[in-house]
C-alpha cells in the first residue's frame, strides 16, 4: 500500500481560507486598480497614459456595477439567494431538526431527498451566489475606503 501525503492539499486549502478571511477577496479588486495606476504614473508616452486611463476606467466601472448589483433587491444574485440558497438551507436544517425530534420522541419522520438534477444545479449555483455575495461585499468595502 502506497501512502500519499495529502500535505500539499491541506496547504492549498489553508492558504485559500486565510486569503478569504484576511481580505484576499478585497485584493482581487484592489490589485488590478493599483497596477493600472502604477502603469499610468510610470508611463513614458501619452499612448501608455491613455491605455492606463482606459484600464482604470474599465476597472472602476466593473466595481461600480458590482456595487449596484449588490444593492438591487431584484438582481440575479438576490433572486438566486431567495429561490435556491434559502430553500436548501431550510432543507438542510429540517434534516437536522428531524433527526433531533426522532431521537428525542422516537418518531419516524423522514425528509425526502432533493431530485438529483436539482441537486446538481444547486451544487453549482449556491457557490456561485456565495462568491457573488462575497465579491459584492468586497466591492462595497473597497468603495468606502
Amino acid at each position: 500500500m502506497v501512502y500519499e501525503n495529502p500535505g500539499w492539499k491541506v496547504r492549498i486549502m489553508l492558504k485559500f481560507l486565510l486569503n478569504l478571511f484576511s481580505g484576499g477577496i478585497v485584493s482581487q479588486f484592489t490589485e488590478p486598480l493599483n497596477r493600472a495606476w502604477e502603469a499610468k504614473l510610470g508611463a513614458d508616452t501619452s499612448e501608455a497614459v491613455l491605455a492606463a486611463e482606459k484600464d482604470i476606467a474599465r476597472i472602476e466601472a466593473s466595481r461600480d456595477i458590482a456595487v449596484a448589483q449588490a444593492s438591487d433587491r431584484w438582481s440575479a444574485t438576490s433572486l438566486g439567494r431567495l429561490l435556491i440558497v434559502v430553500p436548501f438551507g431550510v432543507w438542510w436544517a429540517s434534516i437536522y431538526l428531524v433527526q433531533i425530534i426522532n431521537g428525542l420522541l422516537g418518531t419516524g419522520f423522514v425528509i425526502i431527498d432533493v431530485p438529483a438534477r436539482i441537486f446538481d444545479m444547486a451544487s453549482i449555483l449556491i457557490p456561485a451566489i456565495v462568491i457573488a455575495d462575497a465579491g459584492a461585499l468586497a466591492a462595497k468595502k473597497f468603495i468606502k475606503r
